[in-house]
Protein backbone atom coordinates (compact mmCIF):
# COMPACT_ATOMS: atom_id res chain seq x y z
CA UNK A 1 0.00 0.00 0.00
CA UNK A 2 1.02 3.77 -0.59
CA UNK A 3 3.13 5.47 1.95
CA UNK A 4 4.34 8.90 2.41
CA UNK A 5 8.31 7.17 2.94
CA UNK A 6 7.93 5.89 -0.45
CA UNK A 7 9.95 7.87 -3.35
CA UNK A 8 7.96 9.61 -6.36
CA UNK A 9 8.48 8.39 -9.77
CA UNK A 10 8.92 11.22 -12.00
CA UNK A 11 7.30 11.04 -15.49
CA UNK A 12 10.38 11.65 -17.64
CA UNK A 13 12.27 8.86 -15.64
CA UNK A 14 9.78 5.99 -16.63
CA UNK A 15 10.29 3.52 -19.35
CA UNK A 16 7.18 1.93 -21.50
CA UNK A 17 7.61 -1.47 -22.12
CA UNK A 18 7.42 -2.64 -25.90
CA UNK A 19 4.51 -3.78 -26.79
CA UNK A 20 2.82 -4.90 -30.06
CA UNK A 21 -0.01 -2.49 -29.72
CA UNK A 22 -0.64 0.71 -29.70
CA UNK A 23 -3.44 3.21 -27.48
CA UNK A 24 -5.96 2.89 -29.95
CA UNK A 25 -5.75 -0.52 -30.80
CA UNK A 26 -5.90 -1.37 -27.12
CA UNK A 27 -9.08 0.42 -26.35
CA UNK A 28 -10.78 -1.24 -29.27
CA UNK A 29 -9.25 -5.01 -28.53
CA UNK A 30 -9.97 -4.14 -24.89
CA UNK A 31 -13.10 -6.97 -24.08
CA UNK A 32 -14.25 -8.64 -21.26
CA UNK A 33 -14.75 -12.38 -21.00
CA UNK A 34 -16.15 -14.99 -19.11
CA UNK A 35 -13.70 -18.40 -19.64
CA UNK A 36 -10.35 -18.51 -19.14
CA UNK A 37 -7.10 -20.68 -20.15
CA UNK A 38 -5.86 -22.25 -17.01
CA UNK A 39 -2.16 -20.17 -17.94
CA UNK A 40 -0.75 -18.67 -15.17
CA UNK A 41 0.26 -14.73 -15.79
CA UNK A 42 3.52 -13.82 -14.31
CA UNK A 43 3.68 -11.40 -11.75
CA UNK A 44 6.25 -9.06 -13.44
CA UNK A 45 3.45 -9.22 -16.12
CA UNK A 46 0.74 -8.17 -13.49
CA UNK A 47 3.63 -5.72 -12.09
CA UNK A 48 3.46 -3.60 -15.63
CA UNK A 49 -0.33 -3.28 -15.57
CA UNK A 50 -0.13 -2.20 -12.02
CA UNK A 51 2.73 0.26 -12.55
CA UNK A 52 0.00 1.87 -15.05
CA UNK A 53 -2.52 2.46 -13.10
CA UNK A 54 -0.80 5.20 -10.84
CA UNK A 55 -0.30 7.34 -14.13
CA UNK A 56 -4.21 7.70 -14.22
CA UNK A 57 -5.52 11.67 -14.28
CA UNK A 58 -5.36 12.63 -10.35
CA UNK A 59 -6.65 15.94 -8.78
CA UNK A 60 -4.65 17.08 -6.50
CA UNK A 61 -2.70 13.96 -6.64
CA UNK A 62 -4.43 12.15 -3.69
CA UNK A 63 -2.73 8.78 -5.01
CA UNK A 64 -7.07 7.28 -3.57
CA UNK A 65 -6.74 3.88 -5.46
CA UNK A 66 -6.02 0.80 -3.68
CA UNK A 67 -5.06 -2.86 -5.04
CA UNK A 68 -5.83 -6.55 -3.71
CA UNK A 69 -4.06 -8.86 -6.06
CA UNK A 70 -5.08 -12.37 -5.38
CA UNK A 71 -4.31 -14.68 -7.61
CA UNK A 72 -5.06 -18.46 -8.48
CA UNK A 73 -5.36 -21.53 -5.81
CA UNK A 74 -4.13 -19.30 -2.88
CA UNK A 75 -6.40 -19.31 0.81
CA UNK A 76 -7.30 -16.19 0.05
CA UNK A 77 -8.98 -17.11 -3.20
CA UNK A 78 -10.70 -19.60 -1.19
CA UNK A 79 -12.07 -17.18 1.03
CA UNK A 80 -13.37 -14.42 -0.96
CA UNK A 81 -14.69 -17.36 -3.27
CA UNK A 82 -16.57 -18.60 -0.02
CA UNK A 83 -18.10 -15.27 0.73
CA UNK A 84 -19.20 -14.62 -2.82
CA UNK A 85 -21.24 -17.79 -2.42
CA UNK A 86 -22.60 -16.84 1.13
CA UNK A 87 -23.67 -13.49 0.02
CA UNK A 88 -25.61 -15.48 -3.43
CA UNK A 89 -27.26 -17.94 -0.50
CA UNK A 90 -28.38 -15.58 1.48
CA UNK A 91 -29.70 -13.37 -1.30
CA UNK A 92 -31.37 -16.03 -3.86
CA UNK A 93 -31.06 -19.10 -1.38
CA UNK A 94 -30.38 -20.70 -4.70
CA UNK A 95 -27.26 -23.29 -4.64
CA UNK A 96 -27.09 -23.46 -8.20
CA UNK A 97 -26.70 -19.19 -8.62
CA UNK A 98 -24.48 -19.00 -5.69
CA UNK A 99 -21.92 -21.95 -6.90
CA UNK A 100 -21.90 -20.35 -10.26
CA UNK A 101 -20.54 -17.19 -8.31
CA UNK A 102 -18.24 -18.71 -6.32
CA UNK A 103 -16.47 -20.55 -9.55
CA UNK A 104 -16.29 -17.44 -11.06
CA UNK A 105 -14.22 -16.22 -8.51
CA UNK A 106 -12.47 -19.18 -8.52
CA UNK A 107 -11.19 -19.37 -12.11
CA UNK A 108 -9.30 -16.65 -13.56
CA UNK A 109 -5.68 -16.87 -12.99
CA UNK A 110 -5.45 -13.66 -11.46
CA UNK A 111 -8.81 -11.69 -9.22
CA UNK A 112 -8.02 -7.60 -8.30
CA UNK A 113 -10.22 -5.91 -6.00
CA UNK A 114 -9.71 -2.15 -6.69
CA UNK A 115 -10.77 0.36 -3.59
CA UNK A 116 -11.17 4.14 -3.79
CA UNK A 117 -10.29 5.70 -0.76
CA UNK A 118 -12.67 9.00 0.66
CA UNK A 119 -11.75 12.59 0.22
CA UNK A 120 -11.93 15.40 2.61
CA UNK A 121 -15.34 16.51 1.13
CA UNK A 122 -18.07 14.44 -0.68
CA UNK A 123 -16.38 16.46 -3.97
CA UNK A 124 -12.82 14.98 -3.13
CA UNK A 125 -13.97 11.67 -2.61
CA UNK A 126 -16.31 12.01 -6.19
CA UNK A 127 -12.83 13.11 -7.51
CA UNK A 128 -10.97 10.15 -6.13
CA UNK A 129 -13.29 7.35 -7.08
CA UNK A 130 -13.23 8.90 -10.64
CA UNK A 131 -9.50 8.55 -10.68
CA UNK A 132 -9.28 4.80 -9.18
CA UNK A 133 -11.71 4.22 -12.43
CA UNK A 134 -9.15 5.71 -14.68
CA UNK A 135 -6.49 3.86 -12.83
CA UNK A 136 -8.74 0.59 -13.50
CA UNK A 137 -9.02 1.35 -17.05
CA UNK A 138 -5.31 1.53 -17.29
CA UNK A 139 -5.05 -2.08 -15.70
CA UNK A 140 -7.81 -2.93 -18.51
CA UNK A 141 -5.85 -1.35 -21.64
CA UNK A 142 -2.52 -2.63 -20.59
CA UNK A 143 -4.19 -5.81 -19.68
CA UNK A 144 -5.25 -5.82 -23.88
CA UNK A 145 -1.52 -4.63 -24.93
CA UNK A 146 -0.33 -8.13 -22.93
CA UNK A 147 -2.63 -10.30 -24.44
CA UNK A 148 -5.21 -10.69 -21.65
CA UNK A 149 -8.77 -9.83 -20.94
CA UNK A 150 -9.64 -7.69 -17.61
CA UNK A 151 -13.47 -8.40 -16.59
CA UNK A 152 -15.18 -5.25 -14.65
CA UNK A 153 -17.22 -7.31 -11.93
CA UNK A 154 -19.29 -5.48 -9.55
CA UNK A 155 -22.02 -7.69 -8.62
CA UNK A 156 -22.52 -10.51 -5.69
CA UNK A 157 -18.75 -11.30 -5.74
CA UNK A 158 -18.12 -7.59 -4.59
CA UNK A 159 -20.97 -7.46 -1.80
CA UNK A 160 -20.51 -9.38 1.14
CA UNK A 161 -19.98 -7.47 4.47
CA UNK A 162 -17.11 -9.36 5.74
CA UNK A 163 -15.15 -8.88 2.41
CA UNK A 164 -13.54 -5.75 2.88
CA UNK A 165 -12.60 -7.02 6.83
CA UNK A 166 -10.96 -10.81 4.86
CA UNK A 167 -8.79 -8.04 2.39
CA UNK A 168 -7.47 -6.02 5.11
CA UNK A 169 -9.24 -2.94 3.35
CA UNK A 170 -10.44 0.45 5.42
CA UNK A 171 -14.37 0.14 6.41
CA UNK A 172 -14.53 3.73 4.83
CA UNK A 173 -13.07 3.02 1.52
CA UNK A 174 -15.84 2.42 -1.42
CA UNK A 175 -14.97 -1.04 -3.93
CA UNK A 176 -14.68 0.05 -7.45
CA UNK A 177 -14.32 -2.63 -9.15
CA UNK A 178 -13.32 -6.60 -9.17
CA UNK A 179 -10.72 -7.52 -12.13
CA UNK A 180 -10.70 -10.72 -13.28
CA UNK A 181 -7.45 -11.57 -15.57
CA UNK A 182 -6.35 -13.57 -17.65
CA UNK A 183 -5.91 -15.17 -21.26
CA UNK A 184 -9.59 -15.42 -22.99
CA UNK A 185 -10.89 -18.86 -24.17
CA UNK A 186 -13.83 -17.83 -25.71
CA UNK A 187 -14.54 -15.36 -28.92
CA UNK A 188 -15.04 -12.29 -26.90
CA UNK A 189 -16.78 -9.75 -29.91
CA UNK A 190 -19.03 -6.76 -29.72
CA UNK A 191 -20.32 -3.67 -30.85
CA UNK A 192 -21.44 -0.01 -29.77
CA UNK A 193 -22.46 3.26 -30.84
CA UNK A 194 -21.09 5.60 -33.28
CA UNK A 195 -19.80 8.05 -30.91
CA UNK A 196 -21.21 10.86 -33.67
CA UNK A 197 -24.47 9.82 -31.93
CA UNK A 198 -23.50 11.12 -28.47
CA UNK A 199 -21.55 14.40 -29.61
CA UNK A 200 -22.61 17.92 -30.02
CA UNK A 201 -19.95 20.40 -31.65
CA UNK A 202 -20.96 24.07 -30.12
CA UNK A 203 -20.05 27.39 -32.20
Amino acid sequence: MASEEITKVKSDSTVAPAAGMNVYEAIYRRRSAWKYKDNPIPRETMERMLETAVWAPNHRLTEPWRFFVIEKDTKAREAVAELAYQHQMGRFDNPQRAESTRQAVMAPPVIIYVYSTPGQSDEATKENYASTICATYNVSLTGAAEGLTVTWETGGATRHPKLKETLGAEEEWDLAALLYVGEPDEDIVTQRTPAQNFVKWLD
